[in-house]
This record gives C-alpha cells, sequence and structure tokens, in this order.
C-alpha cells in the first residue's frame, strides 16, 4: 500500500506541476531570446499550497483554463491530496517545493521521466517505482554499484534500466562531471 501511495505521490507531482504551473503564471515572458531565472515565488509557495489557499471562486477561474481532462486530473489530484495524512501531506509538499527550486531544465527532464515511467505497464510500475524511492535514499557511489550490479540488470528490462538510470542523473548534484 506505500509504494501504491508512493506511486500516486509520483503521478500528482506530475499532474500539479504541469499544467497548473502555467495557469498560474500572471505574466508571460516577452518573444526573444530566453533567459533562465531562478524561480521568483518565495519558498513555501508550491501550487498546492497556492491552490488551496485561493478562494473557491479565484480557484476555479484559474482551473478554467485548463482543458477539461486536465482540469479534471488537477482536480482529482487536489482532492486526493486533502485525503492524505498529515505526515504525507507535507512530504509531498517538501518535494513540490523542492521540485520548485529547481532549474526550468531540470524540471523538463523530472517531468519527462515521470511521463515515461507513466508509458510502463501497470504490473510494473510497483516495481520500478520501489526501486525509484531506494535510489533516492542512496548516496551517489552506493545507487551507481545498485545500477551496476546483475541483479538490478535480471530485474528490469532494458527500457526501465534506462529510466532508472536517467533518474539516478536526476539525482546528482548540478554541475561539471
Amino acid at each position: 500500500m506505500r509504494v501504491r501511495g508512493a506511486i500516486s505521490a509520483v503521478a500528482l507531482l506530475a499532474a500539479l506541476t504541469v499544467a497548473p504551473a502555467a495557469a498560474l503564471q500572471v505574466r508571460r515572458p516577452p518573444p526573444g531570446p530566453r533567459v533562465v531565472r531562478p524561480p521568483m515565488r518565495p519558498p513555501g509557495k508550491t501550487i498546492i499550497d497556492r491552490l488551496e489557499k485561493m478562494a473557491p471562486a479565484e480557484r476555479d477561474r484559474v482551473l478554467s483554463k485548463l482543458p477539461p481532462e486536465r482540469r479534471k486530473k488537477v482536480e482529482e489530484g487536489l482532492q486526493r491530496f486533502r485525503q492524505l495524512p498529515p505526515s504525507e501531506r507535507e512530504n509531498l509538499g517538501n518535494r513540490l517545493e523542492r521540485f520548485g527550486q529547481l532549474p526550468p531544465e531540470r524540471q523538463a527532464a523530472a517531468r519527462r521521466l515521470f511521463a515515461r515511467f507513466n508509458l510502463l505497464p501497470e504490473d510494473r510500475k510497483p516495481l520500478v517505482g520501489e526501486e525509484f524511492q531506494l535510489l533516492r535514499q542512496l548516496e551517489e557511489a552506493d545507487r551507481r554499484a545498485r545500477l551496476n550490479r546483475d541483479e538490478f540488470r535480471s530485474r528490469f528490462t532494458l527500457a526501465e534500466q534506462q529510466l532508472l538510470h536517467d533518474f539516478a542523473k536526476l539525482l546528482e548534484p548540478p554541475g561539471p562531471r
């Protein structure tokens, strides 16, 4: 059940960070060369925080800008979030906040990984999701060692191995390698 909760949290993270972020922006950057800047939102202001603190009419107005299918997914995700125990809500909120602090290119890479994860067959998602959780908890050297074990290679398909390797790269600190 814990794995299912983690997978739901990953899906919620992906759902709440793709479209709502665009819908909640007040200004669009002017056309021309794109300058990458750190996020302007203050710490503790995740998409969930902003949506939860809005008046219902304001939240409806923001969500109405989304395509109907997307809006339904976001509303369902918010409902699942509200039903989580307080400790899990806090944990997910912290992860979303850390996600929001990532540079845009790393956020995009994470979204692509989540999209690839969601394309996995349903019976493989729990196994790969457990491995995601384990890799996230390991130090970089231990992660590399785990990814190079025969047990790892025999447990996962080539596509799953590549997904997990890409996830491990995303966990590495940015900078020259």
